[in-house]
């Protein structure tokens, strides 16, 4: 196997002894340092979608853990559509005896705990789209018909744009956290923001997008990322092949903050994905492997 250019050595991450995975073996699960997740009460998370295994990983781990979830895909189907379709799919296949009752209740089951995930009293889910923008605006109204959401909670806000001045100005002053960033593509335009905060983020897992059409911009946002932090983990999501580079076109990437990495002698890690804690993000495709060069 060919390694990736050396010119992007600069990702390699350094090797940790804390490393574990939260989430499910597939997309939505993330590899983070253990020791950080056990003393940091609060995570803040940008992109939910359908799957909150990370999220529900987390608390069974740190039980005084508050989270502040944002994600304005709240009002349109696409918030319960892998759940409705997986419904939809096997109810089908039940018609035509080739599913049972029980494997139809199981989907139901998942959209069920996921509202109920929702309803936490240590979850707050904020309706709200991140951007860089420095005031908070109303989104413009969508034309598609949205399902009722109001079984969510008393504490789902309204549709917004939002910037992290205001997700910060949410938590106690003093709180640092770990924020997860996963909202395909803007990730770009909040990285000078996340600097703004970086003494306050133990740890920060963000998923770049694109990099077939961005790899400037994601280059120029990972060195500027690497002035408080340490990348610790990086996996290749394969929902989308490599480039002629051996990057893969979607990583996803989990850095530490600097203060907390006190290794006398870095060593790096080269070959991807990690057996035991690397998974394919598609569980029907291979996982991509890829190689730095020492």
């Amino acid at each position: 196997m060919k390694a990736v250019d050396k010119k992007y050595n600069f990702l390699r991450p350094m090797r940790t002894p804390n490393l574990v995975r939260l989430g499910r073996a597939a997309d939505g699960g993330y590899v983070v340092d253990s020791e950080i997740v056990k003393k940091c009460n609060t995570l803040i998370t940008f992109g939910l979608g359908p799957d909150w295994s990370f999220e529900l990983d987390y608390i069974k781990k740190n039980k005084n853990l508050k989270i502040y979830l944002y994600d304005h895909t709240t009002n349109s189907w696409n918030f319960y559509f892998p759940y409705i379709k997986e419904i939809l799919k096997y109810f089908r296949r039940f018609l035509t005896f080739r599913a049972t009752y029980e494997t139809i209740s199981t989907r139901i089951k998942y959209l069920y705990n996921y509202k109920k995930f929702l309803n936490l009293k240590n979850v707050n889910f904020f309706k709200e789209k991140i951007t860089n923008t420095t005031e908070n605006k109303k989104l413009p109204e969508s034309n598609i018909e949205a399902p009722d959401v109001r079984g969510i909670g008393a504490h789902v806000k309204p549709d917004v744009e939002t910037d992290l001045n205001k997700v910060f100005s949410r938590i106690n002053n003093q709180e640092e956290v770990v924020l997860k960033s996963d909202i395909e593509g803007s990730e770009y335009e909040i990285i000078d923001q996340i600097l703004k905060y970086s003494n306050r983020i133990r740890m920060l897992i963000i998923e770049f997008h694109w990099l077939d059409e961005k790899e400037e911009i994601f280059l120029e946002s990972i060195k500027k990322l690497k002035d408080p932090f340490e990348i610790i983990h990086i996996h290749g999501n394969n929902h989308y092949p490599k480039l002629d580079n051996g990057l893969p076109i979607i990583l996803e990437i989990t850095l530490l903050n600097k203060k907390y990495t006190r290794e006398k002698k870095v060593e790096y890690i080269n070959e991807f994905p990690i057996k035991g804690l690397d998974y394919p993000c598609n569980p029907y495709k291979e996982d991509l492997v890829f190689s730095f060069s020492s």
